[in-house]
Parts: structure tokens; C-alpha cells; sequence
């Protein structure tokens, strides 16, 4: 393990007191790792903290206590990893930008879902019950102010984690998501997606009369309204799934019926990396405006 992420571990209660909040500083992208006893083994994730690591330590005023940042965990599509979002978009250039956490972790193709039937597939308690709690307690992040977000399958993960557990995420950031998920994966499944079809029958069971409970839309017409996430939703209108724009417009006139706080954007853009590079952006920028740092 290199020596500047191996001290970082090691002194995480010295290395976290406040950087300096200025234009030149840089954000450090921490490898980092927790054991999930919902997945019986380890799962890997990385950090991007907001400030300087410089060798043994963070450039920081003295005697000046760390604060707690916002912070938001953004998640992979189907196929992907935890390195997407930093070696494909560098998402850690906003963390220094914004002031923010930002957490990749690792969801394998799980749709973020317990397995039934497979005590090792329970990501949903990972990502609750594992993940967040021990990047609460290491990292300098305001509980108060976590947020997740995702992009297509990571974007599906984003809604249902969102709205499943509004109590630990204040904030919902969809990109390209698939809003019918997995009651439309049959249709995907014709197109010749027969790896995703198996990892759904994995992910949810194959009986598919459970697999309503799941879907974003009824999650939302049976949510307390008064403690939902913020929802930002957004979709490419070249998206290759053309069915996905108009389950993501019922979706948001569903939420918009529900009396929900949210924003819905419909650009120019593929299901691409190319699009969510660009698209995480504002994004971002919306979360931070939500949540004021402490």
C-alpha cells in the first residue's frame, strides 16, 4: 500500500482537522475498504476529500477544529466499479470545488438490493448498515447532510436506497436510471440484455411478483412526503433506452403528485460517460446548495 494512503488510515483522527478553504487547494482520493458482515467479506470503496494530503499530513490552520462536510455517496452502473467515477469523469476535482465528501463504493451488479436467498448479496445492509456508518465515524462527514446519487443502475440504487431510507439520505440524485426497474427488465431482456435479466432474477428473486415492491414509482406513492429526500432526477434525450424518457416523465408526475421537493432535466446526451461527465456537474453544484457546511 503506498505510504501517503497507508498514514492516512492510520492517523485518520490527526490528518482530518480543517484544510485551508481556498482556491488552490486539491483533493486527495482515499483507497479505503470495510468489512460488510452483510456480504461476509470485504467491499472496497474510495473517498474524495475536499483538502491537501501532503505526505503526513493535511495542510491546515493550527488549533482549528475539522468540520463536518456534506457528503454524498455516488454509485456505478451495471458492469462497473468503484474507480468509475474518479478514473473516467475525476469526480474528485469537485469535491475541492464544492467543499464536499464524495464516497464510490463498489456495488457489483447487485441493483443495491438484498438478494433473497443469498446471505452473502445483502447490499442494501451493506451500504446502511456497513458502509455509512463507518464512513461517518472515519471521515469528516455532517450525518445530517448525506446525499447518494447514480447513474443508471447506480441511478436506480440511488432512488430506491433514497426512498427506502430517508432517515440517513437527505438528497437523491438520479442520472439515467431506469425508473421501471425490475418490472421493465423483461423489455430490456428482448433487446438482448440477457446478462442483466439474470443478474435482476439474482438481485430480486425469480419470482417476479415480488418485484413490484422494488419499483421507484410505488416506493413513492406510499412514502411519508414530510420526511422524502430532495429528488434530482435527469436523463439524456438520445438515451439508446427511448422508453426511459417517458418513465421518467410518470415518475416525476408521480412525485410532483405526491407533493414532493424535486427537479427533473431532460439534455442532450447519450447513455454514455460522456453524458454523466458532464451531467454530474450541476448535479453536485445542487447538492451543496442544499447543504450548508459545518
Amino acid at each position: 500500500m503506498p505510504r501517503r494512503i497507508l498514514t492516512l488510515l492510520l492517523c485518520a483522527p490527526v490528518l482530518f482537522w480543517m484544510a485551508r478553504q481556498n482556491a488552490a487547494a486539491q483533493p486527495t482520493v482515499v483507497e479505503d475498504s470495510v468489512f460488510s458482515p452483510s456480504l461476509h467479506r470485504f467491499t472496497h470503496f474510495r473517498v474524495c476529500l475536499p483538502f491537501t494530503v501532503n505526505g503526513d499530513r493535511v495542510e491546515a490552520p493550527a488549533r482549528q477544529l475539522p468540520p463536518r462536510y456534506p457528503a454524498i455517496l455516488v454509485l456505478h452502473g451495471f458492469d462497473g466499479n468503484y474507480r468509475n467515477w474518479t478514473d473516467i469523469a475525476s469526480i474528485q476535482k469537485f469535491a475541492a470545488r464544492d467543499s464536499i465528501v464524495i464516497v464510490t463504493p463498489d456495488g457489483e451488479n447487485s441493483w443495491y438490493v438484498n438478494a433473497p436467498g443469498d446471505s452473502s448479496a445483502g447490499f442494501e445492509d451493506c451500504f446502511t448498515r456497513d458502509l455509512v456508518p463507518y464512513v461517518e465515524g472515519k471521515y469528516p462527514i455532517d450525518a445530517k447532510h448525506l446525499g447518494i446519487a447514480g447513474l443508471s443502475m447506480g441511478g436506480y440504487g440511488a432512488l430506491v436506497l433514497g426512498l427506502r431510507h430517508p432517515d440517513l439520505f437527505c438528497f437523491v440524485g438520479a442520472m439515467s436510471a431506469s425508473p421501471d426497474v425490475p418490472l421493465g427488465i423483461p423489455d430490456l431482456e428482448r433487446k438482448g440484455r440477457g446478462g442483466m435479466r439474470a443478474s435482476v432474477e439474482h438481485a430480486f428473486g425469480a419470482d417476479t411478483s415480488s418485484w413490484a415492491g422494488f419499483a421507484p414509482e410505488r416506493i413513492v406513492r406510499t412514502i411519508d412526503t414530510a420526511s422524502a429526500p430532495y429528488l434530482y432526477l435527469a436523463n439524456g434525450i438520445q438515451d439508446e433506452f427511448a422508453a426511459r424518457l417517458l418513465f421518467y416523465r410518470s415518475f416525476a408526475d408521480v412525485v410532483r403528485g405526491r407533493g414532493m421537493r424535486y427537479e427533473y432535466h431532460e439534455t442532450p446526451g447519450r447513455h454514455s460517460w460522456e453524458y454523466w461527465t458532464r451531467e454530474i456537474d450541476p448535479l453536485l453544484r445542487r447538492f451543496r446548495e442544499l447543504t450548508p457546511l459545518h
